[in-house]
């Protein structure tokens, strides 16, 4: 069952629920588990059998909490598990959000808990960004992204982004001299004993968003800090 039929649909959508999305997800990683490919047959499936208006909503919903992780923090958090490009970042958000909803919040709450996650096939779900979208060509032969309507997505934008509780330092670009006392777990899952440190954390300082992120410096550091020997 994806959602209680007395929950009211979120501002921005015509159907879907804040609760009915999650629910949704929940149930198809219940059934597949970090296997991508049922994942996405089954997800796809249930949005056609749900019919246009849910799946124009999944492909909204999904778009506004990948636009609401796009923090620089998180981004480098993922980059210790090697993800590092705009297209990446872009696919880990995607798969992020389709491991439901308390790895969510709690990555952008604590992007150190990423590492108790488990990655199955690797931290990336390009298609699950498509999905609402694949499944509203099969059932209207039209693009979600064009019926999109720009209005009603940033109320929804709105309504999603109030409950989050982002991390005090989810704004800030991390060099790699500062991962291992933010992310002390990610670094030793992921790098601690390798023999080689392969955290690129090269910013464009050339853009201003960068330049503005990074000038009031890291937060103050979370309690057991490790030290990062042999950078």
């Amino acid at each position: 069952m994806m959602s209680n039929q007395n929950e009211q649909p979120m501002p921005g959508c015509k159907v879907m629920s804040k609760d009915g999305f999650w629910n949704l997800i929940a149930e198809i990683k219940k059934a597949c588990g970090q296997d991508q490919d049922k994942y996405m047959a089954m997800l796809k499936a249930r949005l056609k059998e749900l019919g246009p208006e849910c799946a124009q909503d999944f492909h909204n919903i999904v778009h506004a909490y990948e636009d609401l992780a796009y923090k620089y923090g998180l981004w480098s958090a993922s980059e210790l598990m090697g993800l590092a490009t705009d297209d990446s970042f872009i696919d880990f958000r995607a798969w992020l959000i389709s491991q439901g909803k308390e790895a969510y919040f709690s990555a952008l709450k604590d992007p150190d808990s990423l590492a108790d996650l488990d990655p199955g096939d690797g931290y990336w779900f390009e298609g699950f960004t498509y999905a609402g979208n694949y499944a509203m060509n099969e059932l209207i032969g039209g693009s979600a992204y064009a019926h999109t309507d720009r209005a009603a997505y940033d109320k929804m934008i709105e309504a999603l982004k109030g409950d989050i509780e982002y991390s005090e330092g989810i704004n800030y670009p991390y060099e790699c001299d500062e991962v291992a006392d933010y992310f002390p777990r990610l670094y030793e899952r992921y790098l601690h004993g390798s023999g080689e440190f392969i955290y690129e954390g090269s910013w464009n300082y050339n853009l201003p968003e960068i330049q503005e992120a990074r000038r009031s410096g890291p937060p103050p550091k979370p309690e057991n800090t490790m030290e990062m020997g042999g950078m």
